[in-house]
Formats: C-alpha cells, sequence, structure tokens
C-alpha cells in the first residue's frame, strides 16, 4: 500500500540521519502536502517526495473550449502557469481535435523534446511546495533537479477522478450507524489522527458503501485486520497526467552527499 510505503521511507530516514534532522510523514490522503517534511539541526526545512519506482507525478486541469477550439488553465489549479505549461497547451491547441473529447483510458502527449519539457513542469511543480529531494524503491535518494536523469517522463490528458480524504469527525456517527445497519462484521472502532479505523475479521478492503450520496471505501492497514474508511471523491476531471517511471541501474547519491545537504 502506498501510505505504508511512505512510512517506512520515514523510518529508513530517520533511522539512517536522525543525528542531522527529523524526518516527519505528513503527506498521506492529502496530494497538496508533500510526503515527509525535514527539519535540520541547523535550522532549515525542506521536503522529500515519495514515489515508487512507477508513480504519477503532478497533473493540471484543463478545459476543452469547442467554441475557440482551446484549452482553458482551470482556476481550481492550484499552481499557476509557467513556461512548460504554457507549451504543453500550445501542443495541445495545435492538435485541438486530437484532445478535445477526453476518456478515462486518455490520449498520451507527444510534444517534442517532451523528457525535458515534463521533466522541467515537475521540478517547478514541486519547488514551489520546497521539495528538494524524491526517495523512491531501495531507499534511493534523488535530487529532484536532476529528475530527469533517473525517471523515463510521460504524460497523458485524461480524466480522472478526484482522490480519496479522510473521513469528517462530524460524520462519524452515521458511518458507524449504517456498517452496523447493515450487518457489518465490525468488532471495533476508533477515530485517531483524523482517521476513522474500524476493525473486521472480514476481507472489506476495496469495498465501498454510499450514504446520502456520498460514497466510502475501506482500505486496509497492511498485514492487520484494521480499515481506515476513506471518503471518495465525485469530482471528475479531465487533467494532463504526468508519470514517472524509475530507470534502470539507477543508484542515487551517496549517504554523506545527503548528510552534506543537511549541514
Amino acid at each position: 500500500m502506498w501510505e505504508d510505503f511512505e512510512i517506512n521511507c520515514t523510518s529508513f530516514l530517520n533511522n539512517n540521519f536522525n543525528r542531522y534532522a527529523t524526518f516527519t510523514h505528513q503527506g498521506g490522503a492529502n496530494s497538496t502536502k508533500p510526503d515527509i517534511l525535514v527539519k535540520t539541526k541547523t535550522g532549515n526545512t525542506f521536503y522529500i517526495e515519495v514515489k515508487q519506482k512507477i508513480a504519477q507525478c503532478g497533473q493540471f486541469v484543463l478545459f476543452p473550449n469547442n467554441v475557440s477550439k482551446t484549452f482553458e488553465y482551470s482556476i481550481i489549479n492550484k499552481t499557476p502557469i509557467n513556461a512548460y505549461t504554457q507549451k504543453i497547451i500550445e501542443y495541445m491547441n495545435s492538435n485541438f481535435d486530437k484532445f478535445k473529447n477526453p476518456t478515462a483510458k486518455g490520449e498520451s502527449i507527444l510534444i517534442e523534446n517532451s523528457q525535458h519539457i515534463f521533466a522541467s513542469w515537475i521540478i517547478e511543480f514541486y519547488k514551489q511546495k520546497n521539495v528538494k529531494f524524491i526517495i523512491t524503491n531501495n531507499n534511493i535518494i534523488l535530487p529532484l533537479q536532476n529528475l530527469a536523469n533517473y525517471f523515463n517522463i510521460t504524460a497523458k490528458y485524461r480524466i480522472k477522478k478526484s482522490g480519496s480524504s479522510d473521513v469528517p469527525k462530524k460524520s462519524v456517527n452515521s458511518i458507524l450507524n449504517y456498517l452496523e445497519s447493515n450487518k457489518y462484521n465490525i468488532s471495533s472502532s476508533k477515530f485517531l489522527n483524523k482517521k476513522l479505523i474500524i476493525s473486521s475479521n472480514d476481507n472489506l478492503n476495496k469495498l465501498s458503501f454510499n450514504i446520502d450520496n456520498i460514497q466510502y471505501m475501506f482500505s486496509q492497514k497492511k498485514a492487520s485486520i484494521e480499515y481506515t474508511i476513506k471518503k471518495l471523491s465525485n469530482t471528475k476531471n479531465a487533467n494532463v497526467i504526468f508519470s514517472i517511471t524509475l530507470a534502470k541501474n539507477v543508484i542515487g547519491i551517496s549517504h554523506n552527499e545527503f548528510i552534506s545537504s543537511l549541514l
């Protein structure tokens, strides 16, 4: 599970570099926050993003305007247009008919010099969040600035349902009442660190249920009978979505090089 992966990476950093900094896992279901907060002993702060060897890596919403035959940058995007966003929009405008009807499968953006453009967009996106490193499988630490040297990067324009979020405290009682009345086999429940967690000996992983047109899902904690209940979004937008795949034989920086960044 991706959240366990983030927690394991955080533990690795604390176990190996706690003489120089503290590392706090804070990403979780909130995709607007970077994954790991770093506070160095010298008083500096920055972030590390956790990415598995195949992962999504940033996105922005575009709406097709069938009158002007151009794509419009949505006001719901959290970041402003940069030069690389503009290059992608210009390419899509010049191929409007190809992209005007986005689907869940999506259409690949095969722009010239794509590796540089996509990597530069991702770097700018994460620099605004004060991210300096990426940590990936086998605890390989990679400087964000050299992203293009470590990953193969692609992008698609596709419909994507917005992600999940934690259950608000005000909804806890109604959810527990629903589970009880519908005879789910729940042995215990708790609301801890803003998360609704239940225990069950049944296999509930990825099962969903609906209360007042709001959809919820059970998400199993690794090797456990505990499940976190997540609230699923009903929002579907057309996004330019970037994906990264770790290149072969990537080693990353040494522990000493990483320590130097903490001093």
